[in-house]
């Protein structure tokens, strides 16, 4: 995706909606996934696994601002004080991550997602309960939130809210959708 000042061929208009909690009592659980699933924080920066994740998983939702990246870009978003990166497993493979991202006492859930071919088994919702979870453990946080768009997963924005995150705005945003997402790697749509 490449936001653009505004209309021209190829370009689209999309909704992007903010949603936050404010208060940790008001998190609405998910029931535990339907596999076996385990939760790793990666304990040392690595811009590999962050970069890994963030094309993986959000390869087919237009997430390209980060793709052209490089390396110390990289080191320094995960060795930002406050970023934290939490990954799921099944079966001995990655099934989806989350990374926070803490800014005084506001935690952001900076990119959220699953694996192709996870969906569908209630790991969404586990992993966001535990991201959520983790976000108000840090004394003086009030606020956690997390945006999205109409061009994620369709499940993204009902999972937000059913955990009991609130619509807080939204805006239009104009982006160049004249190439498909490009999928999890180079050539592989």
């Amino acid at each position: 995706m490449t936001r653009v000042a505004g209309p021209g061929p190829g370009v689209r208009e999309v909704v992007v909606t903010h949603l936050e909690m404010l208060d940790p009592a008001h998190l609405r659980p998910a029931a535990p996934p339907r596999v076996d699933a385990s939760l790793i924080r990666a304990e040392r920066p690595a811009p590999e696994l962050s970069r890994f994740f963030y094309r993986a998983v959000g390869g087919d939702w237009y997430w390209l601002d980060r793709i052209g990246w490089t390396y110390d870009q990289w080191l320094a978003w995960v060795s930002r004080p406050g970023h934290e990166l939490w990954s799921a497993w099944v079966d001995g493979v990655p099934a989806g991550y989350v990374e926070l991202d803490r800014v005084g006492d506001e935690c952001e859930i900076a990119y959220f997602g699953l694996m192709p071919g996870f969906a569908g088994v209630g790991l969404g919702g586990w992993l966001l309960t535990r991201a959520i979870e983790r976000a108000w453990e840090v004394d003086g946080t009030r606020r956690v939130w997390v945006h999205t768009c109409e061009l994620d997963s369709e499940a993204a924005l009902h999972n937000y809210q059913a955990r009991g995150l609130q619509i807080c705005g939204t805006e239009i945003e104009h982006w160049d959708l004249t190439q498909p997402p490009p999928g999890p790697w180079r050539g592989s749509r």
